[in-house]
């Protein structure tokens, strides 16, 4: 898979009308992504996360360097 940098919820959401606060763009490795649901599939020290893919980049030569 490719390296990814991705960002994920913090929880908890006060209410559903609230989007919540997001986390830093952290990097991960992409194990699987479902086009058709755009959501993928991301390992971060050792745990896999599903995340919609607007959430979700390639990672860069930057990126690599942190």
């Amino acid at each position: 898979g490719d390296m990814v940098r991705f960002r994920k919820p913090v929880y908890p959401v006060q209410n559903r009308s609230d989007c919540g606060q997001w986390s830093d763009w952290k990097l991960g490795l992409l194990v699987e992504y479902q086009s058709w649901e755009k959501v993928a599939t991301v390992m971060h020290n050792g745990e896999l996360f599903r995340i919609r893919a607007e959430y979700v980049q390639k990672a860069g030569k930057k990126d690599e360097l942190k």
